[in-house]
């Protein structure tokens, strides 16, 4: 079993390197050509495949986790029957592939942690929405803002568009009414859905680990797709802070992007980059006026930041002519709203003729740019 803590500590050590090399070379007045540019290169591409290997482990043992609670289960099966309030999901899983039908999403959600396990009825929602929070940051609530909702109808969320005007007022005369402007962020949800078929061997088989399955695939698949549309979205919802000078930002882009948010919205609990990860190789072998890195990476306890703010991978446009490639300000500005929890609906008669079991898993869900203000994004340069 590799140690998470260990890869992250390399994966900090590669591109602290990476940085250093990029700050050596300019050092010099030199680019990175040659094999400075093969070293960067090398590093920061060993420093993306720990990147994987730490999201693969850390699914690996929830993974495992999952089979421990397997074996339990089969050890059960060998027991007289237990009453229905023991039942974990893994048994209600393959009990629904047996028997066709579909699960309500009645299970609340909470943090995932060591203790809560993969038995009781909540971990097939919490893990999907786990899993898919690291490869979309707009379903992750410490991200953006989530609302869980428990219907799909259109939703209004109120907003003042402009303040009303205060002054000072002597003693004893008339104070006078300045209203703000009100408006909404209307949401509509949209569904996003996805197919899984198993055998019903597997189904049958108390080893296989049909909770960390259906949630690890189900989960990405569904956040992928949701991702491609917000992220976009909110780019376009988004005020242009800066429009550079060329399609990529350099440093001093990113520093007029900053100071063009407001100051309570730079400063903000949820305040943040979000970009993909393509720009943000680019970003990263920017360096400051006095030759230093502006890209610092993360640990297991903080994210990677830029100039000391927090830097999210999320599926916005790559750098081009006039593309918005990047946000930034107050994350929290962004809304999401689920439609009631992840939707677990299966039939052994879609693929009867194969002898599989098709799971269907849906959510529903939308998301938004309450103050365009609030989160602003750079543009490229028209070429």
């Amino acid at each position: 079993m590799a140690d998470i803590k260990k890869m992250h500590e390399k994966r900090a050590s590669l591109l602290t390197e990476a940085s250093a090399l990029v700050a050596e070379t300019a050092e010099k007045g030199e680019a990175l050509a040659g094999e400075s540019q093969a070293r960067f290169e090398a590093l920061t591409n060993e420093a993306a495949a720990l990147a994987a290997a730490i999201h693969s482990e850390k699914n690996a043992v929830e993974a495992r986790d999952a089979a421990a609670a397997a074996r339990a289960e089969f050890t059960t099966v060998l027991a007289p029957v237990a009453a229905a309030a023991d039942k974990d999901e893994a048994a209600e899983l393959r009990r629904l592939g047996r028997e066709g039908g579909s699960i309500e999403s009645a299970y609340s959600k909470r943090d995932v942690t060591k203790s809560t396990g993969l038995g009781n009825p909540v971990s097939v929602a919490d893990r999907v929405w786990v899993v898919a929070g690291q490869v979309n940051p707009f379903i992750n609530p410490g991200v953006v803002d989530v609302m869980n909702m428990t219907t799909g109808n259109q939703i209004l969320l109120p907003r003042v568009t402009a303040l009303g005007t205060a002054a000072a007022v002597s003693e004893g005369a008339q104070i006078n009414e300045s209203d703000g402007t009100l408006s909404n962020l209307a949401l509509t949800p949209a569904k996003y859905a996805t197919l899984l078929q198993v055998s019903q061997e597997l189904v049958n088989d108390a080893a296989f680990d049909i909770t960390a399955f259906v949630a690890d695939k189900a989960g990405q698949e569904v956040a992928i797709a949701h991702g491609a549309v917000a992220g976009p979205a909110v780019a376009a919802a988004a005020t242009v802070g800066k429009q550079g000078a060329a399609v990529a930002p350099v440093y001093a882009d990113l520093v007029d992007l900053i100071y063009s948010v407001k100051q309570q919205a730079r400063r903000a609990p949820k305040r943040g980059f979000i970009m993909n990860d393509a720009t943000m190789g680019g970003v990263m072998k920017l360096l400051d006026d006095q030759n230093r890195p502006i890209f610092v990476p993360g640990d297991l306890s903080r994210p990677d930041t830029i100039l000391g703010f927090p830097v999210y991978s999320g599926a916005l446009a790559d750098t081009g002519d006039e593309a918005l490639s990047i946000v930034f300000g107050d994350l929290g500005a962004i809304k999401t709203v689920l439609v009631g929890g992840v939707d677990i609906a299966s039939s052994a008669d879609f693929a009867f003729n194969y002898g599989l079991i098709t799971y269907r898993i849906q959510v529903r869900g939308v998301t938004g740019l309450i103050d365009a203000a609030a989160v602003k994004s750079f543009k490229g340069a028209n070429v």
